[in-house]
């Protein structure tokens, strides 16, 4: 039995899927970040868990720093969550474009990053604004251009591997 070629290259949409179903990963990621963007899920609160794994697993040593391992933490899962949703937009705008006509075949997986990066840039601000309005809550653009890098940056990770493996199997 042999793999279907759209799990051998996810750039490849399966006969059977529509475009459509290429955005219910984008709304399942979309409706995470509406729960994650929640006074629940602020700094002060997963500064409370960390503390407690913290001193669980490393006693009292170096205990000042969980400030600074909670803001990389973040930080860290803002870039790659983020970039995340970035992908699952590529490959929604990817089977949306496809879709839509053959005229910009070659220009398929630019556009659909870009897409993608400008979509992910503008859930980032929107999700930043309303984190703005919530009590223990801030807003912070820094935050939104680092969603639109991490989303950046797996998008040209992605680009990078299929041109990658296109030459390889070119070069055969």
């Amino acid at each position: 039995m042999s793999a279907s070629p759209a799990l051998l290259n996810p750039l490849q949409v399966a006969p059977h899927r529509d475009a459509r179903s290429q955005w219910l990963p984008v709304l399942f990621s979309l409706v995470f970040v509406c729960f994650t963007s929640t006074t629940f899920m602020g700094g002060s609160h997963t500064q409370v868990v960390l503390d407690a794994v913290w001193k669980a697993v490393l006693g009292t040593w170096h205990w000042n720093a969980t400030g600074a391992v909670n803001a990389f933490l973040r930080k860290t899962g803002h870039f790659f969550g983020y970039g995340m949703i970035g992908i699952f937009f590529r490959n929604a705008w990817y089977s949306t474009v496809r879709a839509v006509g053959s005229m910009l075949r070659s220009w398929l997986m630019p556009v659909s990053a870009s897409l993608a990066v400008a979509s992910t840039f503008l859930v980032g601000c929107l999700d930043e604004w309303h984190q703005k309005h919530l009590p223990g809550r801030v807003g912070s653009i820094h935050d939104a251009l680092l969603d639109a890098a991490g989303a950046l940056f797996l998008n040209v990770l992605v680009w990078a591997f299929f041109a990658r493996r296109r030459k390889k199997m070119n070069a055969y």
